[in-house]
C-alpha cells in the first residue's frame, strides 16, 4: 500500500507573519554582531584605513577602468 503524502501544509497567517518578523530580527542582529566584531578587529580596521589612504592618494585604480580593460 502506497502512503499518501501531501507536498503542502496550511499554517495560520499570523504564525507565518511572526516567523518572518523573527527572521528579520535575527538577520538584523547578525549584521550588528558582524559589524561589532569587524570594528573591534584591529587588523581589519588597519587594512581599511590603509586602503582609504591609498584611495585618497590616487594609488587605487577606478573600478570602471578595470572593467573596460579586462571585461
Amino acid at each position: 500500500m502506497k502512503a499518501n503524502i501531501k507536498n503542502t501544509i496550511n499554517l495560520p497567517k499570523i504564525s507565518v507573519e511572526r516567523l518572518l518578523e523573527a527572521m528579520r530580527i535575527f538577520e538584523s542582529a547578525q549584521d550588528e554582531i558582524e559589524n561589532f566584531l569587524i570594528l573591534h578587529n584591529k587588523n581589519i580596521t588597519n587594512r581599511v584605513k590603509k586602503a582609504r589612504r591609498e584611495h585618497l592618494d590616487g594609488k587605487v585604480k577606478d573600478f570602471r577602468d578595470l572593467i573596460k580593460r579586462y571585461v
